[in-house]
C-alpha cells in the first residue's frame, strides 16, 4: 500500500533533488532561497512517506542512501523530461538550458569563480549543476554534459580533454618533522593513505611510479569527496593524491609535496552521450569552457599542462 496515497509534492521533490545534487542541505537552501530547516523538513516528509531514509547525515555533508540514489536518478530524469516538454509546448520562451554533472571539487576550486562571467554574458541561459558524477552508478542519461577526472577512457561516451594535470602526493608539513616521517619514498608505506573509491583510486599507480609494491598498500580510509580528502590531509590525517587545484593550500603552507613523483596522462574531460543532442546551449557552454581553460593556462604557472583538445571515441 502506498503511504503517500498520491505522488509526493513537487516542492518536496524539488528540495530533495537540490540537496542530493549538492550533497548539502545548506547549498540546496541557498539555491532555492529557503532556509536549511525548510529543506530538512521537506526531505523528512519524503522519508516519512516512503518509510525509508534518503540521506546519511554526516558531520560535513549528507550522502545519499541506496534508496536515495535511486530516487535521485528518477527525479532528475523526470525533471529533465518535464523541462523538455515545457520547452516543446512553449517554444517561444526560447531559454537555453543545460544540465552539467561535475564534482564539488572542480566546482569550488575552478568553475564557480568563473560561472558568473558566463551567466552575466548569456542572459536567459539556465544552467543546472549536478554533483553525482563520481557516483559508481553515474549515467549520462540524465545530463547534457559532464566534467570528469580520468585518462579519457569513458566507455559508451564521447570525450574531449579539457585540461591536462599531473597527480602528485601531498601531506601536512608536520608529517615531515616526525621521526617516522617521509625521508624516502618507501616511508610512504608506513603512513595512512587517504584513498578514493576503488574504481578511481590512483595510489597503486603512484606507488608503482615510486618503485614500490602496490600490494603493500596498508588499509586506509576511503574518502569519496575530494574536498574532504584534501582537508583530511591538511589536518594531518594522512597522505593524499591531488592535482594543481590544491595550489592555494600549497601556497599557504598547509600542504607540501614531499617527492617529485608525478603521474602524467590524467586530466579533466568533457564527456557526453553519443546519443545526446548537440544543441546550441551545449556548444555555447563547451566553447566558453575552452576559452576559460586557455586563459587559465596562460595566466597560471601551477604545473597544469595545456594540450590541444581532441575528441576521443571511448569504446
Amino acid at each position: 500500500m502506498r503511504r503517500f496515497g498520491r505522488i509526493p509534492s513537487l516542492k518536496a521533490l524539488h528540495a530533495f533533488e537540490a540537496a542530493a545534487r549538492h550533497s548539502s542541505f545548506t547549498l540546496a537552501a541557498a539555491e532555492l532561497s529557503l532556509s536549511q530547516g525548510a529543506i530538512s523538513y521537506q526531505v523528512r516528509q519524503l522519508e516519512t512517506g516512503f518509510g525509508s531514509p534518503l540521506f546519511h547525515r554526516r558531520t560535513r555533508q549528507v550522502e545519499l542512501t541506496p534508496a536515495g540514489k535511486a530516487l535521485f536518478r528518477a527525479v532528475s530524469r523526470l525533471f529533465a523530461e518535464l523541462d523538455d516538454e515545457i520547452a516543446r509546448i512553449f517554444p517561444e520562451r526560447g531559454d537555453a538550458r543545460l544540465t552539467v554533472a561535475v564534482t564539488t571539487y572542480f566546482v569550488t576550486r575552478w568553475l564557480s569563480s568563473r560561472l558568473g562571467r558566463f551567466l552575466n554574458s548569456h542572459h536567459g541561459f539556465t544552467l543546472q549543476i549536478q554533483h553525482s558524477v563520481n557516483d559508481p552508478n553515474f549515467s549520462l542519461d540524465n545530463v547534457d554534459l559532464a566534467i570528469r577526472w580520468g585518462d579519457g577512457r569513458f566507455p559508451g561516451s564521447e570525450s574531449e580533454l579539457l585540461i591536462e594535470m599531473p597527480m602528485f602526493m601531498v601531506c601536512a608539513p608536520a608529517l615531515l618533522e616526525r621521526a617516522d616521517g617521509l625521508a624516502r619514498p618507501e616511508d610512504v608505506l608506513r603512513q595512512t593513505l587517504l584513498r578514493d573509491q576503488e574504481d578511481i583510486d590512483y595510489w597503486p599507480q603512484w606507488l608503482q611510479a615510486a618503485g614500490l609494491e602496490a600490494t603493500h598498500t596498508p588499509d586506509a580510509p576511503v574518502i569519496v569527496d575530494p574536498n574532504v580528502r584534501v582537508q583530511s590531509a591538511v589536518d594531518g590525517q594522512g597522505l593524499a593524491l591531488a592535482n594543481p587545484l590544491v595550489q592555494a593550500e600549497i601556497d599557504a603552507g598547509l600542504l607540501v609535496e614531499p617527492f617529485d613523483i608525478r603521474l602524467q596522462g590524467y586530466g579533466y574531460y568533457l564527456i557526453w552521450s553519443r546519443n545526446s543532442r548537440q544543441d546550441e546551449a551545449l556548444r555555447l557552454f563547451r566553447d566558453w569552457l575552452r576559452d576559460e581553460v586557455a586563459n587559465y593556462l596562460a595566466d597560471s604557472g601551477n604545473g597544469a599542462s595545456g594540450v590541444t583538445p581532441t575528441v576521443v571515441n571511448a569504446d
